[in-house]
């Protein structure tokens, strides 16, 4: 009888254990859904729950456990000095630069960028004690929402109620979200030990590159190109190694291409088009050359931009008659009025929206944060290190030549490089 009370006892026990090792990993699945719905268009409502339940469990835990989170916010502010200075330059534009009464409306795009980055944020505070476990969770997440992409968005979009083909629906929702996290995945090709994890790997990045190909991205798939170089330079051991594994990555990318350009009749007109039309911009050039003058002309929005997140982009090239051709934009009977296609590159949207000033800030910030990955590389490769090091030069400096984008992930960068990679938490 007692034999059977005991062996009750150790079952309830074990129970009880389970129980409370899957209630602990609660904070790292809604911490990986958060990073899901930040890197893909369709997921607003699992990202807003999954933000909202780790923050409430965040706060509930940081509270019972009475962890200090002021150290760790100062420390976090000290490593990122220029980047913070140049979300407070963001704040003073905002504020009191913002062009015809959109200043409301930049708080709320300034506001989202940084939301789930908050969130993330406390999240790394809390469990600063699980640093090796966050930094696997976290890049174990952008490798699977590659693979979400990839499988899973093409048929959520079938269900979707929209006039545009598939290819088109995908190369302005996910194009850009391709490059980002493409690098991660190439990565682990090199540092994963398991064989299967390694072909796993390999299938994926070239089906990310077929899935840019089919989108039609020349951005992307230029992106992607220049990415695989990088990853293929920094993970060859000698200069004959590296010609090698160019040659074979070359011969590969030509056969993909020629087999897609064959087979897929969008890869074909866009192919075309590069090669052959006369308007191989798709009339970026001519945006540039009308609009560029236009801001310059300003020196107040020139210096301080006309309002963070284009909020006011459209307003103040209507008002001050920014030229209206074929390319370049269309009537909106929903918003019933001329609406200017936001095409520039990333650079001169910086400036557009905050600025001379703000462009100044954000590449000192970038250059910093760069610098830092490529002495952390040095050190020791991993998938983040490695990932955001060349996922940064990308998607910021190749992709965005071509895209206009948000400001959301260069956020996240500098946090998770800050206090994964620098390790910026007190003890």
């Amino acid at each position: 009888m007692v034999s059977k009370k005991k062996s009750l006892t150790i079952k309830i026990g074990k129970f009880v254990d389970i129980k409370k090792n899957i209630i602990s990993q609660i904070p790292f699945l809604l911490v990986s859904l958060v990073i899901l719905g930040m890197f893909t268009n369709d997921t607003q409502g699992v990202l807003n729950v999954s933000a909202v339940l780790l923050f409430i469990i965040t706060i509930g835990i940081a509270i019972k456990e009475k962890t200090n989170i002021k150290s760790d916010i100062v420390n976090l502010i000290k490593s990122r000095k220029v980047f913070f200075l140049f979300s407070g330059w963001c704040l003073l534009c905002i504020a009191l630069f913002t062009y015809s009464s959109f200043t409301i409306e930049a708080f709320k795009e300034f506001f989202n960028d940084w939301r789930y980055v908050i969130i993330i944020s406390l999240f790394l505070f809390v469990f600063k004690n699980d640093s090796s476990k966050n930094i696997k969770i976290i890049s174990y997440a952008l490798i699977a929402t590659l693979a979400f992409t990839i499988f899973i968005t093409p048929i959520l979009k079938q269900f979707k109620d929209s006039s545009l083909p598939l290819f088109i629906q995908l190369r302005y929702g996910f194009a850009h979200y391709m490059t980002l996290l493409f690098p991660f995945t190439f990565s682990a090709v090199f540092i994963f030990k398991n064989v299967l994890m390694k072909l796993a790997m390999f299938l994926l990045s070239i089906l990310a590159f077929v899935f840019l190909l089919y989108t039609g991205s020349r951005g992307g798939v230029l992106a992607l190109f220049v990415e695989s170089v990088l990853i293929l330079f920094i993970f060859s051991n000698t200069i004959k190694s590296f010609i090698l594994s160019i040659a074979i990555f070359a011969i590969s990318c030509l056969v993909i291409t020629t087999v897609a350009y064959n087979e897929i009749p969008q890869v074909k007109r866009k192919i075309d088009q590069t090669l052959y039309s006369k308007n191989i911009t798709s009339s970026r050039d001519k945006i540039i050359a009308t609009r560029l003058p236009i801001f310059m002309n300003n020196k107040e929005i020139f210096i301080f931009g006309a309002g963070y997140g284009s909020v006011s982009y459209n307003q103040y090239l209507n008002d001050n008659k920014a030229e209206r051709f074929s390319g370049g934009g269309g009537f909106s009977k929903r918003k019933n009025e001329y609406v200017h296609n936001n095409d520039d590159p990333f650079f001169l949207n910086i400036i557009y929206n905050v600025g001379l000033g703000g462009l100044v800030l954000f590449c000192i910030a970038f250059f910093i944060n760069q610098k830092d990955l490529y002495r952390s590389i040095r050190m020791q490769k991993s998938i983040l290190n490695v990932g955001i090091f060349i996922s940064s030069i990308g998607y910021f400096l190749v992709y965005c030549l071509f895209e206009f984008i948000f400001l959301d992930i260069f956020f996240l960068y500098n946090v998770l490089v800050a206090l994964l990679i620098n390790k910026k938490l007190s003890k």
